[in-house]
């Protein structure tokens, strides 16, 4: 029993083969989905929205414009003064008397014959004095001109525009007429009704003015496509290492067995030296099986069972020095091989794999070039639960391996070989178990699956090697 391998197993350093088969699939859905992500438009437009939305300039901009109000502008600077002149008094009294009625009377007097009268008569009296005027004879011209100028001098209009005149309201109304507040004041009249100056104030006191702007829908976009799932993905995985096994490494051979019937396509039911020597399985002197041709290869949609039963067969045996023999066995198995389709050269070699270990049976998956040594088993339980490199010596068998029999029983395991030119390394649920770096196999290699009875089952039938899926990967080629 290995040791090192119970120890891990019992106090849990070998991971739960359904937590790493969980993360390897969500991981491997992320990239898939990671990497038809970085083909979408949504991408290209969150890049460049991101250049935008996230640029100085932009954010100024911004900022300047959700600053921007009506406090502290030129146009507000422009009501101010407005409001200042409308409240001068000066101003106020001038526009009071621009507006009364005392004013048009002043005008409409001042423009009639009546003043015109007064002030002609008030000029020919000044050229006389005014003891002569008395003197003189009541009946003459001159006393005549001088009585209708004191008649119209005392007449209510010439006495009210002559108060007029003289008041304060009609020396403001001269006085602010051509005055520069009376221009500004105008001028700010007409500047503040126009509708440009208007719309400046309204958008200024606009508080909402920034999400009016074709930026701010930008922004927005750029917002939505930020809670996009992909998105969160795409900025999950953009700078992490976490996609470097599937950017590495490409995928060549995959089986789930998820179909009721062995893929052809993929798989022979006969071992390569069978197929390539005799054109069909047979036996070694000596084995109690016969290998059928796929008879004993089961498969539920689940997974892939290679079956022992004790039945009758008729099969062939190699046996020395007569070679091939018809014989009768007493019991049946099977063996898989991918050797019609896949030859490999170095990769990763994982497989999920129930670990049933019984003593009369030998259940092995391995690889094997065109001759039978060296052989790399990636995992055999049975009679010796144990996985490594073998090869047949002229001494013997030599191994590099190591025991496996501190697994738990009737548990699947993810078995993993890690085979480059200068080692092999096997795993077990991702916790190196073995590392070879001698006699490393310089070839290509083919996958191979049997089970073989090694002792009188004693009632232990049928016996099932019972395999999840397997699959190869290898270097990505830049």
């Amino acid at each position: 029993m290995s040791f090192k391998i119970l120890f891990a197993s019992t106090f849990g350093l070998i991971k739960s083969t359904a937590k790493i088969e969980s993360a390897h699939e969500a991981l491997l859905s992320d990239y898939h989905e990671f990497c038809e992500f970085l083909k979408s438009k949504e991408l290209k437009e969150y890049h460049e929205l991101d250049s935008l939305v996230n640029s100085a300039p932009f954010r100024q901009k911004k900022k300047e414009l959700q600053q921007l109000s009506l406090k502290g502008s030129k146009e507000e600077t422009q009501l101010h003064e407005l409001k200042k002149l409308s409240r001068n008094s000066r101003l106020l009294k001038f526009y009071s008397t621009l507006k009364s009625e005392e004013l048009k009377k002043f005008e409409r007097i001042s423009s009639s014959e009546v003043l015109t009268k007064y002030k002609d008569l008030k000029t020919a009296v000044e050229h006389h004095s005014f003891e002569a005027l008395k003197k003189k004879d009541k009946q003459s011209e001159e006393y005549a001109i001088y009585s209708e100028y004191l008649k119209l001098k005392s007449s209510e209009e010439v006495r009210f525009f002559k108060s007029f005149r003289h008041s304060s309201a009609f020396r403001n109304y001269e006085s602010m007429s051509d005055s520069s507040e009376r221009k500004r004041f105008e001028e700010l009249q007409k500047i503040t009704a126009m509708e440009e100056f208007l719309a400046r104030v309204s958008y200024l006191e606009d508080k909402h003015k920034w999400e009016k702007t074709e930026d701010y829908e930008k922004e927005t976009r750029f917002s939505e496509l930020e809670k996009l799932p992909q998105l969160i993905k795409y900025l999950k995985y953009r700078h992490s290492d976490d996609f470097d096994f599937f950017k590495k490494w490409h995928l060549v051979f995959e089986d789930r067995f998820e179909t009721v019937q062995l893929d052809s396509q993929k798989w022979m039911t006969q071992s390569y030296r069978a197929n390539q020597s005799l054109g069909q399985n047979y036996s070694q002197s000596g084995d109690l099986h016969a290998f059928t041709d796929g008879k004993n290869i089961l498969l539920d949609g689940k997974s892939l069972k290679i079956e022992v039963r004790k039945e009758k067969a008729i099969g062939m045996e190699w046996r020395i020095p007569f070679g091939f023999v018809e014989k009768e066995f007493d019991y049946t198995s099977g063996i898989i091989s991918n050797a019609g389709t896949e030859w490999w050269k170095h990769g990763i070699l994982e497989a999920k794999v129930k670990y049933s270990p019984d003593i009369n049976f030998v259940d092995v998956l391995y690889l094997l070039g065109e001759e039978n040594s060296p052989q790399v088993n990636l995992v055999e339980m049975g009679a010796k639960n144990r996985l490594g490199l073998f090869s047949s010596l002229e001494n013997g068998i030599h191994a590099d391996s190591t025991s496996i029999s501190g697994l738990k029983p009737g548990e699947f395991y993810i078995f993993r070989l890690e085979w480059s030119a200068n080692s092999l390394v096997w795993k077990i649920n991702n916790r190196v178990v073995l590392t070879v770096t001698n006699h490393i196999p310089p070839f290509k290699m083919h996958l191979n699956a049997t089970s073989i009875i090694v002792a009188e089952p004693n009632g232990n039938l049928p016996h099932r090697f019972e395999i999840d899926w397997v699959r190869f990967y290898q270097h990505v080629k830049v």
